[in-house]
């Protein structure tokens, strides 16, 4: 139904007359021109409500064929209430595009009745989004202060890959792919362990840069994969000390280097190398004494 079906339909509704007869008794009865003028605004304002309740009972101001579409925004700018500023700070992996969109504001369009903290709260259910400030600026300016949350490792759990933060948490808006450079860790609780053992490892650099991947064993410890397949089994307990005999063996024999496929620290007091098969005549297993 067009606006002007609407307009016509209301002026045959009833109360319209009498409405018609209030302004015409009051122009007769008041003679100060002033009265006039009011009462032919309120006639002109009456006209604007039932033209506006047209356009909204009929969807034209969200219809994409209509013409009216955007009526809001262009008033909103005509009167500067419209999103004509628009600034994003603390982004760095995702584009200001994706924030407007989940907030559902578009450059230019209308502020008006735009709520700040709801769009927060929209902002801060994203899952790259840790924490976040929306301001509007009356009368076009809208501030967004975003802080990203931190990729810290890729977890791989059933064949898929996961971006987490420190804490855990998945971010499934990044790629793993674009972090080639992030610890790969598998296993039921490696997600929520890793950071531990990421801390443990900086102790030494020289072991932590040669580490390909980890796995968690029955949420009790870790093995370690390095190039070529190789593998050191961590124990349950005092892992810093561990590792201070992995990196002493990688030092001093190049265990990391060399035919030795599976270096196990689990046992206190020693250490249990195994050489890949057929790597020499003893292919069995070597066992090493190493204090501690």
């Amino acid at each position: 139904m067009s606006v002007v079906r609407k307009y016509r339909k209301f002026r045959q509704a009833p109360f319209w007359s009498v409405v018609s007869d209030l302004l015409r008794t009051g122009e007769r009865i008041c003679n100060r021109r002033t009265t006039g003028v009011l009462v032919r605004s309120s006639a002109v304002g009456m006209l604007g409500l039932v033209t506006g309740y047209g356009l909204l009972a009929g969807d034209h101001l969200t219809d994409p064929s209509s013409g009216a579409r955007g009526l809001p925004a262009q008033v909103s700018s005509y009167f500067g209430y419209a999103a004509e500023q628009i600034r994003i700070s603390g982004l760095k992996r995702m584009g200001g595009a994706s924030v407007l969109k989940a907030i559902g504001i578009k450059p230019g369009g209308s502020l008006v009745g735009f709520d700040a903290n709801n769009a927060r709260s929209i902002l801060l259910n994203l899952d790259w989004v840790r924490e976040a400030s929306v301001r509007v600026l009356p009368p076009n300016r809208l501030e967004i202060d975003i802080s990203e949350r931190e990729p810290f490792a890729v977890w791989q759990r059933d064949g898929n890959y996961y971006v987490i933060d420190r804490e855990g948490a998945a971010i499934a808006s990044f790629e793993a792919s674009r972090f080639p450079h992030l610890m790969l860790v598998s296993g039921e609780g490696a997600q929520e362990t890793v950071s531990q053992l990421v801390n443990q490892l900086e102790a030494w650099p020289g072991l932590q840069s040669k580490i390909k991947a980890a796995a968690r064993v029955g949420k009790r410890r870790w093995t370690l994969y390095f190039a070529g397949g190789r593998q050191a089994l961590l124990p349950e307990q005092e892992v810093e000390q561990a590792l201070a005999n992995l990196t002493d063996l990688e030092e001093r024999f190049g265990v990391l280097t060399s035919g030795i496929e599976q270096v196990d620290l689990r046992l206190a007091g020693s250490v249990v190398m195994v050489p890949f098969e057929g790597a020499g005549a003893d292919a069995d297993r070597t066992v090493a004494s190493h204090e501690r």
